[in-house]
């Protein structure tokens, strides 16, 4: 290679010297102007907070709104463990022993599950006293005696929520057709129904009028 070669090689022309300074040059705006980007944040071991939705406090204004969960027998019958994700486990024990009476309609096995699994005990503070028993496969009884501040206002709707509460949370406890309710104050029963499981569906209880529902019902009242 000739020696004009070599300092050609070595020193660049003058266009190409300032060709490069005002790339670098370009380059160095470029990357200056962007925007800086937050590092992504890092997982947190905590778990998300559970959201718990309240059960408005019951009273008669809202009492036959609600009902317990409905126990699915056959589901109690084929599985050892809650199939529901809600029911304790020792309970559903209990309910996977008895399935197989349950469903076939013994009443003794009725009066059990009454027993263990309480189905009223949340209206106890709107009676004096409540009393339950299967009286066949198909039919389930409930006596309670009332108490008088709620007698006072409005007799017939305080009867009617409690008729209603009453035969829906038994129905929800046990595959029977109907629950008879009888209320009683001083010895002498005020209100004598029969809730039918049929007249129960496709109910809104949301909006419904207690007193009407237990009408449609043959509700006697004896006020």
């Amino acid at each position: 290679m000739s020696n004009d070669q070599n300092n050609h090689a070595n020193n660049p022309p003058m266009e190409e010297n300032e060709l490069l300074k005002r790339l670098r040059a370009i380059g160095s705006d470029l990357w200056g102007e962007l925007p800086n980007v937050p590092a992504e944040p890092k997982p947190s071991a905590e778990k998300p907070a559970r959201v718990v939705v309240k059960r408005p406090e019951i009273g008669i204004d809202n009492l036959w709104m609600t009902a317990d969960e409905t126990i699915d027998w056959t589901d109690a019958l084929g599985h050892e463990y809650p199939a529901d994700g809600l029911t304790s486990m020792r309970l559903w024990s209990f309910y996977h022993t008895q399935a197989e009476a349950v469903l076939s309609g013994d009443t003794k096995a009725y009066a059990d599950v009454l027993k263990k699994a309480n189905p009223l005990g949340e209206l106890t503070p709107f009676a004096e006293g409540i009393s339950m028993r299967p009286l066949n496969p198909g039919r389930v009884e409930a006596h309670f005696n009332c108490r008088a501040e709620y007698m006072q206002d409005n007799a017939k709707k305080y009867l009617s929520a409690m008729g209603i509460r009453i035969a829906r949370d038994l129905l929800a406890c046990l595959p029977v057709d109907e629950v008879g309710v009888i209320a009683v104050q001083g010895g002498k029963n005020v209100m004598e129904v029969t809730y039918r499981r049929e007249m129960f569906l496709h109910r809104n209880f949301s909006f419904l009028d207690p007193v009407g529902l237990t009408g449609e019902c043959g509700a006697t009242f004896d006020l």
